[in-house]
């Protein structure tokens, strides 16, 4: 992987990051842990915001009731909601009245073991949790495609675009180019 990138941005800015976190993020992390390790550990997400915010929990497009004993491998896909409307959004709940209706595709805890080996996960964040983990994963660093560093250079003002258009430049034509940004936002 190429070295990390940071970026200064103002608070502002975050939306410009939207899509890209909508459509899915590739984070390094450490894997072989359980689901509720890597959003309070590695991500620093307070373990009552996990438990009261986090309401809808998708890992390897399966829904998730019990974060302590989904585990975490290499390549994994992990997406985040708050709150949905509706009888999909019920059901799909954590640990809901309705998660019965489910049984059938809901995640199920394997036999795999924690191992605490460095990879990645693809993070997905909706609704409420793009503004409020947002700033949680992009400091934590995404590791760009060069067709996801050219949609951020759509999104991002002018006065970043220097920086990533020299750290494109440097990708060459093919996908297998990476680079690691982290974000940080303040005033």
């Amino acid at each position: 992987m190429n070295p990390e990138t940071v970026l200064h941005l103002p608070s502002d800015q975050l939306n410009a990051f939207f899509p890209l976190l909508q459509s899915g993020v590739t984070v390094p992390s450490i894997v072989g842990c359980t689901l509720k390790s890597l959003l309070c550990d590695q991500f620093a997400i307070p373990a009552d915001y996990v438990t009261d915010r986090i309401t809808t929990v998708f890992l390897d497009n399966r829904p998730v009731d019990n974060l302590e004993q989904a585990i975490i491998q290499d390549g994994s896909r992990v997406t985040l909601s708050a709150a949905m409307p509706g009888l999909v959004g019920a059901t799909m709940r954590r640990g809901g009245y309705y998660a019965a209706l489910r049984r059938g595709i809901s995640h199920a805890a394997g036999n795999v073991t924690a191992s605490g080996t460095r990879g990645t996960i693809r993070m997905k964040l909706f609704n409420l949790l793009l503004a409020e983990l947002g700033p949680l994963v992009l400091a934590h660093g995404l590791i760009l495609k060069r067709d996801e560093l050219d949609e951020l250079l759509i999104n991002l003002p002018k006065m970043d675009k220097p920086v990533l258009h020299s750290l494109r430049d440097g990708m060459g034509e093919s996908d297998l180019g990476h680079t690691c940004i982290k974000a940080i936002f303040g005033e």
